[in-house]
C-alpha cells in the first residue's frame, strides 16, 4: 500500500538562505508586516512504498546538497511565535520539479513512486497573526488559481 512521505530539506545553521533573506526584504520592502527572520525549505511529497533505507538514499543522494542542506524531521527550535506556510501546487497543476524528482528516485533504483509534489515551506519568525501571514503569502508567495496554501502556528 502507497504512503505519502514528506521530505523538508532546508539550510544547515549557519548557511545563508538566499530564499529566506530576499522574502524578509520583501515583506520589510512592502510593509507587510514585521518579521524578525525568515527560514525556507524545499518540500517534497513522495507517494509510494518506501523503507527507512530508501529515505536515507533519497534525501542524502537526490534532495540534499551535503555541505548547504539538512532534512528536518521535527519543527525548527524557536525562541519565539512563528507562521509557517506551506505552498503547493494544485492537483492538475504540472510539477515539473516533482517530475524530475520522481526520476531520480527511479535512476537511483528505487522503486515504487507513483507520484513527487514539490512545494515550499516559510517560517515566518515573528509573525504571529494568522491575517499578517495570509496578506504576505498573497503579495509574495501564492498565485490562488495555481498553488494551495496552508498556514499554521509554529
Amino acid at each position: 500500500m502507497a504512503h505519502t512521505h514528506l521530505f523538508e530539506i532546508g539550510f544547515k545553521p549557519g548557511v545563508t538562505d538566499p530564499v529566506g533573506q530576499g522574502l524578509k526584504n520583501d515583506i520589510a520592502h512592502l510593509g507587510l508586516g514585521k518579521v524578525k527572520q525568515v527560514a525556507s525549505a524545499q518540500l517534497y511529497k513522495v507517494l509510494g512504498t518506501l523503507s527507512a533505507e530508501d529515505k536515507g538514499r533519497i534525501t542524502g543522494e537526490l534532495l540534499c546538497d551535503p555541505i548547504l542542506n539538512e532534512s528536518r524531521d521535527k519543527a525548527l527550535a524557536r525562541n519565539e511565535k512563528s507562521m509557517v506556510l506551506d505552498v503547493w501546487y494544485k492537483a492538475g497543476v504540472t510539477d515539473v520539479a516533482g517530475d524530475s524528482v520522481r526520476k531520480g528516485i527511479e535512476d537511483l533504483g528505487i522503486r515504487g513512486v507513483k507520484d513527487v509534489r514539490t512545494g515550499m515551506r516559510y517560517h515566518l519568525q515573528g509573525v504571529t497573526r494568522r491575517e499578517t501571514a495570509e496578506k504576505i503569502a498573497l503579495a509574495l508567495l501564492v498565485n490562488p488559481l495555481v498553488h494551495d496554501l496552508t498556514i499554521n502556528a509554529d
